[in-house]
């Protein structure tokens, strides 16, 4: 019997691991798959040749801005046979991979799975036909051109340009984001050149719009919430303080405002979260692996949530939420209309992730409006403009003197759509009404079985590795064995049809399919996929990650060794960053101190030697952008009561194994490591706080030691330190709340000589308390 031909449409990674899936999880010679994509690389949204180059201005090809880091951690952005240690190495594996280093691990995935023979790229896809033989057997014509990859999409395409390929069945996996969406706002098509997408912003460095003249000649407003919304207006913000901290004296500037405006309640994560195993064992992990911990489900079967959150759950989960991150961190992590908290409590909770959002509208870089942006005007004489907005309590906000507006306002799918025949697209009933819920589908968003010649791989709104890797898993499983009807779900089908409801939208969830951890145990038990524990005694434990789930179906021994062993190597990097010497762990504390450290602290410094004077103030901590070879940075700035004041430049490298906070003399940058003295902070692991001994939940303490070194590069080639490091006499003790530091301390025992005394120690006690 003849493979049977499948045509997959896009080469993103869900186009990826169902060629790779159907080539090597189902015996040799059942499946034929050919990949089809407009563009000439692979990797869909993920940058794969570019170098880490900004973008041009104005680049709206689609891609990811390749430094920009993944929200979720390399086990869950990770297919279950590929392990990122075989990517770039043990020890240079990033805990939040950058766009472009993703785009590296999906090209190390198709040459290691994938023939050149299964992929056209440069081909795009125009119409596709279901075709019904005489035996009632159906099929796919799918219609191409080989050379208008490089076109306009919109651009006719000549006949004699067009071929015409059979195939037996057809996997549309196109993607979510085929198009960036944005709402028609009255008076917002005056502002010519002044509105963008957020997919246009390089948030990482350098240049953010078109002309970035235009956030220095007036206030930027950003419309949309969730993730891209954090995302787009933290850039932003980011931009105008390196500007106004990247001189050589702090100056404490006018500057313009960065607006976000929100139609909803959302809460901010930060991509490092507390973690406790039990009443005497914490660490902090990255969110991921935290919030999607098997033991966080009720006992019994993990079943899937699909339809709308109920007034119960919703508040469950803002408590969860709220509990997890500390009552310090909620008064700016949860945004919400003050006027409705207790409202918003029960809301169903949207979550963006972010580590400065927060901090930012906590010095008021950000103001936040929750409502919707109704006009828009603009002014040809100043160039500037004014929004209009109905605000969540009723009344009516006006944002002055816009010079730019980006639309956080995600995208549509039904592009990725376009080229299914509308006899078809009626069976799936398809509405343009809703970009959330295009499709009523069976199985996950994976088939319908009228049409079971026809899958779908990724195409629902916040799609995660794991959950594409399974739909490939469950379409090959079904289209293998044809001996029997392919599964209906009523049940789904009916539970999206409420959520399409306009009366609904109040009470349905960010991501409609986000239940990842009931989604993906739902495939499992559906394709007899036993989970794999991370312990000897305990598989309810620890979070759902794709390498987990293994599937092999009648392959070759060599393709299950090479899954195996990658697999293998995953959950033992998995199960290693629990141990504290593990520079995983190091890093994650190390990250999620720095980032509690953003804001302004006021503090007092009080000797304990006699008639030693006591002093006060306050520590701003500023962030810009980092310099080279670093993640992160600030501008310490200490202004003392007296009138004093003392600079210096706080950096992060979280690549590095020891993963230390290093303080430089100001305004020295990466270059200039042969300087007179660098020092860097030791942390310790994360501890439970007692009181009296006992545990009090939700408070945690970090302890910390100086390190100096002295015209010698800091760290060894290896990233340790130096040899030439010197403890120093100062101690640190930072004191959590969930995930935000309430109150630090460092305390500074230095040694005194007295003349026919020896030596005497004496201790000076400093307590930084943070400024509300």
């Amino acid at each position: 019997m003849r493979p049977k031909k499948v045509a997959i449409i896009g080469a993103g990674p869900s186009g990826l691991v169902t060629a790779k899936t159907l080539l090597h999880n189902f015996p040799h010679g059942t499946f034929s798959p050919i990949i089809f994509d407009t563009r000439y690389d692979i990797g869909g949204l993920w940058p794969y040749h570019s170098t880490g180059a900004p973008r041009s201005p104005g680049d709206v090809s689609g891609k990811l801005d390749p430094y920009m880091p993944t929200n979720l951690s390399r086990f869950t952005v990770a297919f279950s046979d590929l392990s990122w240690e075989s990517v770039f190495g043990s020890s240079n594996v990033p805990m939040f991979p950058q766009a472009r280093q993703v785009g590296l691990y999906l090209e190390a995935y198709r040459k290691r799975y994938i023939p050149e023979t299964s992929i056209k790229l440069g081909h795009r896809v125009l119409k596709t036909v279901r075709t019904v033989g005489p035996g009632s057997e159906t099929g796919w014509e799918v219609s191409f051109s080989d050379n208008d990859g490089r076109k306009c999409e919109q651009e006719e395409v000549h006949q004699d340009q067009v071929q015409v390929e059979k195939f037996d069945l057809l996997v549309v996996a196109s993607g979510y984001f085929a198009r960036p969406y944005i709402p028609k706002i009255p008076g917002l098509e005056k502002l010519a050149g002044r509105v963008f997408h957020s997919s246009q912003l390089q948030k990482s460095k350098g240049i953010l719009l078109d002309d970035d003249k235009l956030l220095t000649t007036g206030n930027v407003a950003i419309i949309g919430g969730s993730m891209s919304g954090v995302e787009a207006v933290s850039a932003i913000a980011l931009h105008q303080s390196s500007y106004l901290h990247d001189e050589n004296t702090y100056q404490d500037k006018a500057k313009h405002k960065v607006h976000h405006i929100h139609s909803r309640s959302f809460w901010t994560i930060p991509t490092y979260l507390p973690h406790e195993t039990s009443k005497d064992q914490v660490s902090f992990l990255p969110l991921d692996l935290a919030m999607y911990d098997l033991s966080r489900r009720p006992p019994g079967p993990i079943d899937y949530a699909l339809g709308l959150v109920s007034e119960e759950k919703a508040t469950k989960t803002n408590e969860y939420f709220a509990s997890l991150l500390g009552p310090e961190y909620e008064k700016l992590g949860h945004v919400h209309d003050p006027t409705a908290r207790e409202k918003a409590a029960s809301w169903p909770p949207w979550v963006a992730i972010g580590n400065d959002y927060a901090e930012f509208a906590r010095s008021g870089a950000i103001q936040a409006t929750m409502g919707r942006a109704v006009s828009v005007k603009y002014d040809p004489q100043t160039e500037l403009a004014t929004i209009t907005i109905n605000t969540a309590n009723g009344q009516t906000k006006v944002l002055e003197n816009i010079a730019a507006v980006v639309m956080a306002t995600g995208y549509t799918p039904f592009d990725a759509l376009s080229f299914l025949p509308e006899d078809v697209l009626s069976i799936l009933e398809y509405s343009t009404e809703d970009s959330f819920l295009p499709l009523v589908l069976d199985k996950g968003g994976t088939i319908r079985s009228e049409v079971p010649d026809l899958g779908f791989v990724g195409l629902y709104r916040g799609p995660y590795w794991g959950v594409m890797e399974m739909q490939a898993r469950f379409l090959g499983a079904e289209w293998a064995r044809r001996d029997h009807e392919t599964p209906k779900t009523e049940d789904q089908r009916a539970s999206v049809r409420i959520l399409r409801h306009s009366e609904s939208i109040t009470r349905r969830s960010q991501f409609p399919m986000g239940d990842y951890v009931g989604l993906m145990e739902a495939f499992a038990r559906d394709l007899e996929i036993e989970r794999r524990t991370l312990s000897n005694d305990d598989s309810r434990s620890g979070p759902v990650i794709p390498a987990r789930y293994t599937y092999n179906q009648g392959t070759s021994s060599a393709d299950d060794l090479k899954a195996t062993s990658e697999t293998q190597l995953t959950l033992d990097a998995l199960t290693s960053i629990s141990d504290e010497d593990h520079p995983a762990w190091k890093i994650a504390t190390a990250a999620a101190v720095f980032r509690a450290l953003h804001g302004t602290w006021s503090f007092y410094q009080k000797g304990q030697v006699s008639g030693q004077e006591q002093k006060s103030g306050t520590v701003t901590f500023s962030p810009r952008y980092p310099s080279d070879g670093f993640d992160r940075e600030y501008v310490c700035h200490e202004q003392l009561s007296t009138g004093s004041a003392n600079r210096s430049i706080f950096r992060l490298l979280e690549a590095a194994g020891t993963a230390n906070i290093e303080i430089w003399p100001a305004e020295t940058n990466s270059h200039d490591r042969a300087i007179s003295k660098i020092r860097s902070l030791r942390l310790s692991p994360l501890y439970p706080k007692r009181v009296d001994g006992a545990y009090v939940s939700g408070e945690y303490m970090v302890y910390g030691r100086l390190f100096s070194t002295t015209k010698t590069p800091f760290l060894s080639p290896d990233h340790s330190l130096d040899s030439n490091c010197s403890p120093e006499d100062y101690d640190y003790i930072f004191h959590f709340s969930g995930v935000s530091i309430v109150s630090w301390e460092c305390n500074h025992t230095h040694k005194n000589h007295v003349k026919d005394q020896g030596e005497t120690e004496q201790s000076l006690s400093q307590r930084i308390i943070h400024h509300r």
